[in-house]
């Protein structure tokens, strides 16, 4: 899941709404040279990054329920695929072909063929710890693909064909497209979600052009014009702003 609503992004700029207020104040004692430190700059640079913040915060919260809806589809994934694997071993059927059924859900449970020490070999459990193993195989891309190998390996065979509802060939493609669904929801959700964060710390934290540089700028330019010990200087000296770009 990605991370909570950011508040310090929202801190940021609200701090530079303050700062403009000062600045406003000051009227025509404000002249710095650079445009980019004008009034009408940081205003409209406000703007944009308010908007910015929030777009990235909308953005997230629907990236996130896509997240969350994956996760609950995919819930039962395991304990569906040992019982689909069960029901397979205890029909009148090879050994070999009863074995490729329980190789396909021993992926699916991210298990290796050999286990560490740490790591049962009894299906349906997990590690000691909880702890996720990497070559366990356990990404959701794997995990659809796994689904669809077993789903079809056990479709292949005609005599598969159990009472429980949810294990017959039917309702395991059924399911199979869920979570190939879900999972390809998330996928395509990510981009719009990547490119409003961009679009949020490039406005916010560009080297020089960003708001948090601009409004350092401007508290260098006031400490130079007013003095380090001026009452206009000591209005903004305690606005406080931090880089905080996401971490790639």
């Amino acid at each position: 899941m990605p991370s909570t609503l950011e508040t310090g992004h929202t801190k940021n700029v609200s701090t530079f709404l303050a700062l403009i207020g000062f600045v406003n104040g000051w009227g025509a004692d404000y002249k710095p040279t650079k445009a980019i430190l004008s009034a009408a700059n940081l205003l409209a640079l406000h703007v944009q990054c308010e908007a910015a913040v929030k777009a990235a915060d909308d953005q997230e919260k629907i990236f996130s329920d896509l997240v969350d809806k994956r996760m609950i589809a995919f819930e039962p994934l395991q304990g569906l695929s040992t019982r689909v694997t069960n029901a397979f071993s205890v029909i009148d059927l090879a050994d070999e072909t009863v074995a490729g059924a329980k190789e396909i859900n021993r992926k699916i449970q991210g298990k290796r063929a050999t286990p560490k020490k740490d790591e049962p070999t009894a299906e349906g459990e997990t590690p000691k710890g909880g702890k996720s193993i990497s070559a366990s195989q356990m990404s959701y891309d794997n995990n659809v693909k796994h689904f669809s190998d077993l789903t079809a390996w056990v479709a292949l065979q005609a005599i598969y064909n159990p009472n429980e509802t949810d294990l017959k060939v039917a309702a395991l493609n059924a399911y199979k497209a869920t979570i190939d669904k879900a999972n390809k929801d998330v996928i395509a959700g990510q981009v719009p979600y990547d490119n409003k964060l961009d679009t949020r710390d490039l406005l916010l934290y560009a080297k020089k052009t960003g708001m948090v540089d601009i409004a350092l700028e401007v508290k260098k330019y006031a400490k130079s014009a007013f003095g380090v010990s001026s009452a206009k200087y000591k209005q903004i000296s305690g606005l406080k702003f931090t880089k905080q770009p996401r971490k790639k």
